[in-house]
């Protein structure tokens, strides 16, 4: 059976939030079209068409919507979207979405149920933290609407994780993040490094090597530590440690140092073979003209896979090469550079443990 993943931005880089460290915002502002306003019906529909066109009707389809914020689509752009996709009932549809919480209620929490989504709700932690790095145009905080949302999923009995990005800041805090998850029973947890924008190598809120190994170093500490008690919290990056480290595959792009063409899809159609390089130069073409066939064999998506290699000198004699060749190659900035891995000092400090673990 085939099986197709791409990830939609039907409202293109459209948000209510202005979020200090964004990285679509930086990756938008470097294109020469910002924003492509909302995903119109006849491009929707076409997208749908592309992927039963892939899938010759049958097979597996996983679909994720991010942004900018997808929300700002609109409710009815969804409940389109799903029904359209059910006129391929030889299609599984696998349905998850990113977003900052702040535009919902009770009507899309029940559809969020209904219709098996995974939600990934962005929430920096604690208040404190939040208040310093997320707000809305106003700078007024969000974080409560945030964590009523949260209610009226678990109302609704809605899939949700936790997304928390993680800023130079934060990285000192890794105690207290613990604890603000297990004190709001947050069992599903992602954390994703801050990078700096696309054209930097440094900036005040992205972590650092340094910063980068020793939060993760002292998340792991108060992890495992949870662990011991039969507390678990599942942690994305440990988690794909943990699989790496009994011989398995990892789930999460970028952790074998080897890109692939994602198709992340803009509102209008244009498509990027990443979230990180959704720019002009890596453009693959528009749905509107090529099919997913087609656009994973134009010049620039081969271009693409054959950059993905890390040429890093600490990676030439590392000892974990073959299981990571340097990682995410976007994401890498922030533990990586010509002198120093910091990826390898958190490896050498939880792979003992996880590899443990049955």
């Amino acid at each position: 059976m085939k099986t197709i993943s791409i990830m939609i931005k039907p409202a293109s880089s459209l948000c209510n939030l202005r979020c200090r460290y964004c990285f679509y915002a930086d990756i938008s502002e470097n294109r020469t079209v910002a924003s492509n306003g909302i995903m119109s019906e006849d491009t929707c529909d076409l997208l749908i068409e592309r992927i039963a066109e892939a899938l010759d009707g049958k097979g597996t389809a996983n679909i994720s919507f991010q942004g900018g914020e997808p929300t700002a689509a609109g409710l009815p752009y969804f409940v389109h979207f799903v029904n359209k996709m059910k006129e391929y009932p030889g299609i599984k549809v696998n349905y998850a979405l990113q977003t900052n919480g702040t535009l919902l209620n009770e009507e899309w929490a029940q559809f969020f149920h209904d219709n098996h989504f995974l939600i990934g709700i962005s929430l920096d932690g604690y208040k404190l933290n939040m208040d310093e790095f997320r707000f809305d145009a106003e700078h007024k905080s969000v974080y409560y609407t945030i964590m009523d949302y949260i209610k009226m999923l678990r109302k609704h009995k809605a899939d949700f994780n936790i997304l928390t990005v993680v800023t130079k800041e934060l990285s000192s805090h890794a105690k207290a993040l613990m604890k603000f998850y297990k004190d709001n029973h947050f069992e599903y947890v992602q954390l994703i490094p801050c990078l700096p924008g696309f054209h930097e190598s440094t900036d005040v809120f992205a972590l650092t090597p340094e910063t980068y190994a020793s939060f993760f170093n002292d998340f792991f500490d108060e992890w495992f530590k949870e662990v011991q008690k039969g507390n678990m919290i599942s942690v994305n990056l440990f988690e794909n440690l943990y699989s790496m480290a009994h011989g398995q595959m990892p789930y999460q792009c970028g952790m074998l140092g080897r890109c692939t063409v994602q198709f992340v899809i803009e509102s209008n159609g244009d498509t990027y073979p990443c979230d990180f390089y959704c720019l002009d130069e890596y453009l693959l073409g528009n749905l509107h003209d090529s099919s997913f066939k087609e656009l994973a064999e134009t010049e620039n998506a081969y271009a693409f896979l054959k950059a993905s290699s890390c040429t890093k000198k600490p990676c030439e004699t590392c000892r974990y090469r073959q299981m990571c060749n340097g990682g995410c190659r976007r994401q890498n900035v922030c533990w990586l550079n010509e002198e120093t891995c910091a990826y390898q000092k958190v490896l050498d400090h939880v792979l003992p443990i996880l590899s443990r673990i049955r």
